[in-house]
């Protein structure tokens, strides 16, 4: 799904389907607490740490020249809200 699919899925929804709250199923859980926002730093991932873990560039404790850069400053995320 692109950012485009979402848009065409929400302007499918009525007024009340709306104004619920958004949830994301996975296997064995449901995340309601779902925030919206685009990233304000390119964020990147350390190859020896493994590509599960991502970080925004001011958390680096490596070498930008050894990070793989994963999204750039300004891309849209949903993420969890712990």
């Amino acid at each position: 799904m692109n950012w485009s699919d979402l848009k065409k899925f929400c302007n499918s929804l009525s007024e009340q389907q709306l104004e619920n709250k958004v949830i994301m199923w996975r296997e064995d859980e449901a995340i309601n607490k779902i925030e919206a926002e685009t990233l304000s730093e390119n964020h990147y991932a350390d190859p020896e740490l493994g590509e599960n873990i991502c970080f925004p560039e001011s958390e680096a404790s490596a070498p930008i020249e050894n990070l793989e850069k994963v999204y750039d400053k300004g891309f849209p995320i949903l993420m969890e809200d712990f």
